[in-house]
């Protein structure tokens, strides 16, 4: 755990702020997908990846 994982920035959550509105508003769609799992960059190692350092 790394200090400050629970917590945004001012400026970040304006952006969440603004992008949730949105699609509230419908002004974007598919904003919000479900997961189609495993990426590189989430600090799990999953199924075809050798290592992922986040």
């Amino acid at each position: 755990e790394r200090p400050n994982n629970s917590r945004f920035s001012s400026c970040s959550v304006g952006n969440i702020s603004a992008v949730l509105d949105a699609v509230r508003d419908g002004r974007k769609r598919d904003c919000l997908k479900e997961d189609a799992g495993a990426f590189c960059g989430n600090k799990i190692v999953e199924v075809g990846e050798e290592c992922d350092c986040g």
